[in-house]
């Protein structure tokens, strides 16, 4: 393993990498990128510790979504196994954690050194952040803390005779798509706590006190996310959540942090809803699965069944189309390659969650980049004055944003096309919109 000394030294290229990492994440994955909470960060040092559903992705919001702190990320350790990936990941303030099922028992005992390592870089007033659950979520849920984190948090306050006054972060991650850019995001950042009234408990059983503060931290990340603690009945619920979009019980839809008080709150109806009446619960899944189903055999998405769409608006929205068809090709031929290389490797990657983090990493950190300065040379051919290449490199790094909206918009506007023709003499659409319809209703009792 490579040697991880002095990981917290401030980098002249770091920094600067840093502004274009820090814009990508904010404006330019993301469609919308919001971040609550931010004024619950207290004063160095603090432990961070988060949800995680979405691989790379987790990461990039507490590290480059704000630029107040240049954080120590802690990341499973068998991404390391090169030392070119070690070199680029410690660049990038990123220390590994070993786990059995990933590394095997032989490398176990360096995690006394790298845990060593962060209390210590803790105590010298730096902030660590880490996923306590060690292991990417597949449904949207809170698994159960590791002790990782409780460890490198007790050794940092013994460090300091338990004086150092070390406050836990809670956050978690909240997404309206995992699986590729131009979607909305929900950083949520809680209120932080210490833990002083476990410290006489770990000197006498440090793992009792490991385990204490670890259901102390998963208590205050839960409320921040999306926790759908019914695991035979997730993937429904989950569904249920897309469907409830359109109703959102009152709330209205542009901002993630409003969508997720409302997916809550549906939530915790539907947990009512089972133990009070298990037939009626048992009934909504059933018709939700069906749904689904029906709107995969017709490669449809939810919002437009049961959509209104006349004549007048689709020959509108192609007149449109032919008006925005010249721009669109201009995008697509300038921003199509690194739109589209991430998902080369990516055919080769079993697990489809990573899909959103090799399209940032490959796509926006290292793609983006390399491509706008292989046009920016490219463009010293046109017999313009140099100044002109100058605005031009400037602005490509700009044009995947209306790229992306474009795209989204032709792809919804084929769509359109499809439910238009489909309406009417489609007995699978017509019987998807009879069970949204149902779903709805019962839905909306839900809310009163």
């Amino acid at each position: 393993m490579i040697d991880f000394t002095n990981i917290e030294k401030r980098r002249l290229s770091y920094e600067t990498y840093f502004i274009w990492i820090h814009f990508a994440t904010r404006h330019l994955f993301f469609r919308r990128c919001e971040i609550r909470g931010l004024e619950n960060f207290p004063k160095e040092p603090f432990l961070l510790v988060s949800n995680h559903q979405n691989g790379l992705i987790d990461a990039l919001m507490p590290i480059f979504g704000q630029n107040k702190y240049r954080m120590i990320f802690i990341a499973r350790g068998d991404i390391f196994k090169k030392d070119f990936v070690a070199k680029l990941l410690k660049w990038l303030r990123v220390l590994p954690a070993f786990r059995v099922r990933d590394t095997g028992k032989e490398n176990l005992g360096e995690n006394d050194k790298i845990f060593e390592m962060a209390a210590d870089l803790l105590n010298k007033g730096n902030v660590v952040s880490l996923f306590p659950e060690a292991a990417l979520q597949y449904d949207k849920s809170l698994g159960s803390f590791k002790k990782g984190f409780a460890r490198i948090a007790f050794r940092a306050e013994e460090m300091a005779d338990f004086n150092l006054h070390l406050k836990i972060v809670p956050t978690a991650n909240y997404y309206e798509s995992f699986y590729g850019a131009g979607h909305d995001a929900l950083y949520n950042i809680g209120e932080p706590f210490e833990f002083g009234e476990l410290f006489d408990l770990y000197r006498e059983h440090p793992e009792a006190a490991y385990r204490q503060l670890s259901l102390k931290a998963q208590e205050h990340v839960r409320p921040l996310m999306l926790d759908i603690a019914d695991k035979e009945n997730n993937e429904q619920i989950d569904f249920l959540r897309i469907v409830n979009q359109d109703l959102k019980f009152g709330c209205k839809r542009p901002l993630m942090s409003e969508r997720l008080a409302c997916d809550q709150k549906m939530i915790d109806s539907l947990r009512k809803l089972k133990e009070e009446s298990p037939e009626s619960f048992a009934s909504m899944m059933e018709k939700a699965k069906r749904y689904s189903d029906l709107l995969a055999k017709l490669n449809l998405r939810n919002w437009l069944i049961g959509r209104k769409v006349g004549f007048g608006k689709m020959l509108l929205r192609t007149l449109l189309a032919v008006v925005f068809s010249p721009v669109y090709l201009v995008l697509w031929l300038l921003c199509i390659v690194p739109y589209k290389l991430p998902d080369i490797p990516l055919k080769n990657v079993k697990d489809k969650r990573m899909t959103a983090s090799f399209r940032f990493a490959l796509g926006s950190v290292l793609t983006i980049p390399l491509w706008n300065l292989l046009l920016f040379g490219l463009s010293f051919i046109i017999p313009w004055p140099w100044w002109c290449s100058l605005i031009f490199l400037a602005v490509l790094f700009f044009l995947f944003i209306p790229f992306i909206r474009l795209r989204y918009w032709f792809v919804k506007y084929y769509h359109r096309w499809r439910y238009f023709a489909k309406r009417g003499n489609d007995n699978v659409l017509t019987e998807a919109m009879e069970v949204k319809k149902e779903l709805e209703e019962g839905l909306k009792k839900l809310s009163i």
